[in-house]
């Protein structure tokens, strides 16, 4: 008899989190599980590249959120009651009095809930709405800071049967903050479909290469994590020292502003571009010359995996996460979250001759890991 699963995320939007759930989904084998898939907040941007036999959940039929909720009582015409309800919540919300527990659940009785995010209320409402005979949580950040949720999570966290780390220095992260927790904490990589990465890498985009330019991309959130502030400060010293360049910022989030500020005071219009979200980045990151991550932390970096798969030369910031996927000055350089180091190997890339090619080299001698990947994530579904 097939298992059945439940998949509860943040959402669906543009994200390397949401693109590793996607390529899982599309991955499992379906003549051995039955998939409910309920997404906390109705965010559906990458729902186009699911493929997969899911069983989708409106969120609006289970949950709430301080943003969508009214719109989508106004559709349906709600009573007064429904209202009072999400006066409640909000009431609820704001005291910090588990708004969660006034969530409706799916009327099933699970093999497994997942709560594919450690964010938001997804770990606490599976716990505590969820029926399942097994919970397992993922755990997707790099680092653990200790605010106001350490105590919910101090009291939650025990309560899944397993706790996914999707590397071991996320893991060891966790351990710092949770060493009780140590018998449960696994560590699984994320799923990569390598055959779709270089297929939708050959698809046309309005990106021409100049000659004698150096083109340059970053694919991610606009957002602090990502360290827009240190790839503009490394465009600025880029430009300063005459190299001939155009770096192109795939994605969006809440620093898009302020970056674009900060590149138009730095001068840097004509040489950084933010392309904004994109569906299909992988044409981008086939077509540049070095691939640049420069974030501050990572768990275990999804976009540097897709460069990796498409044999780019790569430069990433010694973060989680990292030092797992590379082995610096063999596969990538890796170096340390400043703009001069980046900076500097950028240059080095650009200057030292044969040393692209020599990245490149290794990274095509690499072999796909998904079989082995989908045994260990069907052993950990099988327990």
């Amino acid at each position: 008899m097939k298992k059945k699963i439940l998949f509860c995320c943040y959402g669906i939007g543009v994200g390397g989190i949401e693109r590793c759930m996607i390529n899982l989904l599309n991955a499992i084998d379906y003549t051995r599980y039955d998939i409910d898939l309920l997404p906390m907040n109705p965010e559906y941007g990458m729902l186009p590249n699911l493929k997969a036999k899911v069983n989708l959940l409106n969120p609006a039929d289970y949950v709430m959120d301080t943003e969508n909720t009214v719109g989508e009582m106004r559709k349906r015409k709600a009573r007064i009651a429904d209202y009072a309800r999400y006066l409640l919540f909000r009431i609820r919300n704001k005291w910090g009095w588990k708004p969660w527990k006034m969530f409706h659940a799916p009327d099933n009785t699970y093999d497994i809930a997942i709560a594919y995010a450690h964010t938001g209320y997804v770990p606490y409402y599976v716990i505590d709405q969820i029926n399942a005979r097994k919970k397992y949580m993922w755990h997707h950040e790099g680092r653990y800071v200790i605010e106001k949720r350490y105590m919910l999570d101090k009291q939650y966290y025990p309560r899944f049967d397993s706790i996914i780390a999707v590397s071991n220095g996320d893991r060891d992260i966790l351990l710092e903050v949770f060493p009780e927790l140590s018998n449960k904490i696994k560590v699984l990589y994320n799923i990569v479909d390598w055959s779709e990465i270089k297929t939708k890498a050959q698809e046309r985009v309005l990106f021409s290469k100049k000659p004698d330019v150096q083109q340059l991309v970053t694919v991610g959130r606009l957002t602090h994590q990502k360290g827009p502030d240190i790839l503009l400060k490394t465009a600025q010293m880029l430009a300063q020292d005459g190299i001939p360049f155009q770096w192109f910022w795939i994605g969006d989030g809440d620093m898009a502003a302020s970056s674009k500020e900060k590149c138009h005071e730095y001068g840097l219009e004509d040489k950084v571009i933010f392309a904004g979200n994109q569906a299909n980045p992988y044409p981008y990151i086939k077509l540049c010359d070095i691939y640049i991550q420069p974030s501050y932390y990572e768990a275990y970096c999804t976009t540097t995996i897709e460069a990796k798969v498409l044999q780019k030369p790569i430069v990433v910031t010694d973060v989680c996460g990292m030092r797992e996927q590379f082995k610096h000055g063999e596969t990538a350089l890796i170096v340390g979250v400043k703009p001069e180091e980046i900076y500097a190997a950028i240059k080095q890339l650009i200057t030292q001759d044969g040393l692209k090619e020599y990245l490149m080299d290794n990274l095509k001698k690499q072999t796909n890991p998904m079989e082995c990947l989908l045994s260990k994530y069907y052993q950990l579904f099988d327990e």
